[in-house]
């Protein structure tokens, strides 16, 4: 399997740490003292820069989710060199969405005029887009499809925060949701006469569901126990530091158990943009070499399902990802799940 194109759109509002905590200092008032307060921002500026979390970029007053997954699918049509009409498939990987049915590849089946393409989403939280590789490659070597879409449009940052903490213990969960920057990204795959290499692994703890959530107001109907009492319907939470100790502890495992994957001369190593200081102890603790690390989250923050697709089209921009490039990435993502994946990246 080859990359046709590889492209991103980001929205034009900068936004800083001291911003941030500014409007959740100001909203969380009527709930915390004022030495409290002090605490609060404290802490939070801490953890930002234990996370190498520095800016991210969300929608201005005048902009729409939509728009930027437009803008990233006709670029990424434009850098192909195909028309819309050769697209096949559209597999839709967002978190980000206005709905839960119809398909929200839909939508984007119809914007960008993609009239012979079928489509349907993969929803799997931020693996969603490696989840989707894996569909596509799949798909490509049957035969089935020739040219494949993958679209993400992660633009819901607002709708899904909480800004008011009620008590500094609010921090261990709703920390990770102002890590978050907002991205969409289109890929374009097809099929190739040389060997790509391809292989990719995943593993899932299905009963560590309840560190990480964006749930709905029936989600007690579909949970067999929640860590998190008091649960806002349509609101973010995650238990950073929790989820981070698994997902390193078995996502290193998990590398090292694989003799496919271990053996494999890789040149350059992607992964999950959650924390930037997250991947490179991964990337120092298996020995991938430290050198090979490219992050994104200091640039971007947490671009959620984006956040492979947006570094691997930065590293091509940057001359950092070429044709036959030996390529590596490491997720680890809600669920729980990590996933392994190598090949040789050609265009």
């Amino acid at each position: 399997m080859k990359y046709r194109a590889i492209e991103y759109a980001i929205p034009s509002r900068v936004v800083t740490n001291a911003e941030l905590i500014q409007e959740i200092i100001s909203r969380s008032k009527r709930h915390l003292t004022e030495k409290a307060l002090d605490l609060l921002g404290a802490r939070m500026d801490e953890l930002f820069e234990k996370s190498i979390t520095s800016v991210r970029y969300h929608r201005a007053k005048n902009e729409h989710a939509i728009q930027f997954g437009i803008e990233a699918g006709k670029k990424a049509l434009e850098a192909a060199n195909i028309s819309p009409g050769d697209i096949d498939l559209l597999i839709y990987v967002g978190i980000g969405r206005g709905y839960i049915e119809p398909a929200t590849s839909n939508v984007f089946q119809s914007l960008l005029n993609l009239k012979k393409a079928t489509c349907f989403d993969i929803l799997d939280a931020c693996a969603s887009w490696l989840r989707a590789i894996h569909v596509a490659h799949s798909f490509i070597k049957t035969g089935m499809y020739r040219n494949i879409m993958i679209l993400n449009c992660e633009f819901n940052f607002r709708e899904y925060a909480d800004f008011e903490f009620k008590s500094l213990k609010d921090i261990e969960f709703n920390f990770p949701t102002f890590t978050i920057g907002e991205a969409a990204t289109a890929t374009i795959v097809t099929d190739s006469d040389e060997d790509d290499q391809y292989y990719a692994s995943f593993r899932t703890w299905g009963d560590q569901h309840k560190l990480c959530k964006i749930p709905l107001p029936n989600y007690s109907e579909y949970s067999n126990g929640e860590l998190k009492k008091d649960i806002k319907p349509l609101k973010f939470f995650s238990y950073g530091e929790k989820i981070f100790r698994f997902v390193f502890s078995r996502l290193c495992k998990h590398y090292r158990e694989d003799a496919v994957l271990n053996t494999f001369k890789h040149e350059i190593i992607f992964s999950h943009a959650a924390s930037d200081a997250m991947s490179e102890k991964v990337i120092k603790t298996c020995k991938l070499g430290n050198e090979k690390g490219y992050n994104t989250h200091k640039r971007f923050g947490n671009t959620v399902s984006a956040s492979v697709p947006l570094a691997m089209a930065c590293a091509l921009k940057e001359g950092k990802l070429k044709n036959n490039t030996n390529v590596l990435i490491g997720f680890g993502s809600a669920g729980v799940s990590t996933a392994w994946c190598r090949f040789k990246f050609l265009t």
